[in-house]
This record gives C-alpha cells, sequence and structure tokens, in this order.
C-alpha cells in the first residue's frame, strides 16, 4: 500500500534524462515545424499515459521575426483533478527559431536543439507525472507544458511567453493555482539555483517552501542569494496576482545557442530539482484546504 502523502517511488534522474533526450531527437522544437508539432503529440501521448485527466489548448500568434501564423500548443495533466485547492507546476516545451547568442555569426540564424533551454523542465514533469499517477495526494496538482516562451526579440516583444500568457485566459474561469513553480534550464552539469529576483520579490514564502525543501533533502544545488533578475513564464501570473515563482539556472553559457545540446546536460541536475518538487507536493499538509 501506498503511506498516506507519499510517493511510490523517488524521482529517477536517468529516467528523466531519456525524456530530455527523446525530445531532442524531434530536432528543434521551432513553432511552425513537424518537429514541433510530432513532439507536442508525444508528449501529450505520454501524459495521458500518467494522469487521469489531460487537457489541451490550440492558439495562434503572428510571428513579426518569422512574417508567419503560428500554431501553438498548451497542454495540463491534472491529478486528482476533483481536489481544490491546487498547485501548478510548469515547463515551456518549444525551442527558439534562432541562435541569436551564438559565438559564431554564421550560426545566428539557425535553431536551437535547446536540450537545457525546454527540454529540461518538461523532461521533470514527465517524471513527476509518472511518479505522481502513483501517489497519495492531499492536494490538486496540474503540470503544465506551455508553447511559444521563446519567439520574443527586441523588435517584437511580445513573442515571449505566449504559452503562460494564453494559459491565465485558458483557465480563466477557474480557480486560480494557490501558487506556481516553472522550471526552466534546471539541466545542466553542475546546477546552481540562486533565488530569482522578481520570485524573491513578490513570492518569497514560495521561494522559502522549495528552497527549505531543498535543504532538508540535502539537494547542494539551491542557493540561498538573488544572482539573476529575469522575466520568464512566471511574470504573467505574477502580473494576475497568482504567487509564481521560477526555478531556473540562468549562467547557461550554451542558452540561444547553437550548442544546447544533451551533452551539456546531467541526470542528476534533474534528479536534485525533481526530488525536491515530488516531495513537495507529496506533503500531507502542504495547502491548507
Amino acid at each position: 500500500m501506498l503511506s498516506c502523502g507519499g510517493p511510490a517511488e523517488a524521482f529517477d534522474g536517468k529516467r528523466a534524462f531519456g525524456w530530455l533526450e527523446r525530445q531532442c531527437d524531434f530536432g528543434p522544437r521551432t513553432p511552425g515545424t513537424a518537429a514541433h508539432d510530432s513532439c507536442f503529440a508525444f508528449l501529450v501521448s505520454e501524459f495521458r499515459r500518467q494522469a487521469p485527466v489531460v487537457e489541451t489548448d490550440t492558439f495562434h500568434y503572428y510571428s513579426a521575426a518569422l512574417k508567419k501564423d503560428l500554431t501553438l500548443f498548451n497542454a495540463v495533466a491534472r491529478f486528482q483533478p476533483q481536489f481544490s485547492p491546487r498547485i501548478l507546476i510548469a515547463a515551456h516545451w518549444d525551442t527558439r527559431p534562432w541562435a541569436d547568442r551564438d559565438l559564431v555569426p554564421a550560426k545566428r540564424h539557425l535553431p536551437v536543439l535547446g536540450a537545457n533551454d525546454g527540454a529540461s523542465g518538461v523532461a521533470v514533469l514527465l517524471e513527476l507525472a509518472r511518479l505522481l499517477k502513483r501517489a497519495n495526494l492531499t492536494v490538486g496538482v496540474d503540470l503544465a507544458i506551455f508553447d511559444g516562451e521563446d519567439l520574443g526579440t527586441e523588435e517584437d516583444p511580445n513573442g515571449w511567453f505566449r504559452g503562460s500568457n494564453r494559459y491565465l485566459e485558458w483557465k480563466v474561469d477557474e480557480e486560480p493555482p494557490v501558487f506556481v513553480i516553472v522550471i526552466d534550464l534546471v539541466g545542466k552539469k553542475d546546477l546552481t539555483l540562486h533565488w530569482e529576483g522578481h520570485s524573491r520579490r513578490m513570492a518569497p514564502n514560495i521561494v522559502d517552501l522549495v528552497w527549505e525543501e531543498g535543504r532538508s533533502l540535502g539537494v547542494r544545488s539551491f542557493r540561498s542569494d538573488i544572482k539573476h533578475t529575469i522575466f520568464d513564464d512566471h511574470i504573467p501570473f505574477l502580473n494576475a496576482e497568482i504567487p509564481a515563482i521560477v526555478v531556473i539556472d540562468f549562467d547557461y553559457p550554451e542558452w540561444h545557442t547553437t550548442r544546447d545540446y544533451p551533452d551539456r546536460c546531467s541526470p542528476e541536475s534533474l534528479e536534485g530539482v525533481g526530488k525536491v518538487l515530488l516531495s513537495l507536493v507529496t506533503k500531507p499538509n502542504l495547502v491548507s484546504h
């Protein structure tokens, strides 16, 4: 029998790393490509193997940079869908159309494979889904994948965070989550997770909740100081006055380059993040009812 509020088994970093590699096998998951659409179908099928309820949403965005209308997709896997309150853990699954920070100027028009920037967070969600299927939860848990996070440019700033903005529109008639945890760039070797500035300022209790869990489990990557203040998929939720944080290691030299490959990532990094999130959401008294 499962113990009340506990997971059936431990988070498996090697299995999560396999999910990371599987996404990269599709190639760059750039909106408007066959690889993008095929990968989404794969991700949804995996969610449906684990979650009692999986919902998908199709929406559109005209990219001035790409000069075309893009069809984008979000999905959410819902565990204990009848429960309220609920918490949301999310990651973006799309990859950037241009490696605009590549050291080689001739490569800056090429798409990014996105092993860490995209696949790492989704890999953690897929392994979490496998374990939440077997866990007794005392709170509803939603695992969401957001599309269109990485379409922004200096000329087209509206291209950022299309999926998270859309998610709020899609779920406008639902009770909002108690809090949101966004995970991004969590796969690199020697992972170091500092507090993010907006998260610390606007949702300090959620930051403390996650980082204390990391300390209690002995996950060394969690560091209690601010190093970067960035915009990511947590910002639309904060703007909607929903407590939200991002868990991210922004010191990643391969970010937005053609070198964002699986060999820059590690199972141990994915396991540390996943272990903390699994332990957190399976606590018997995570939120008051």
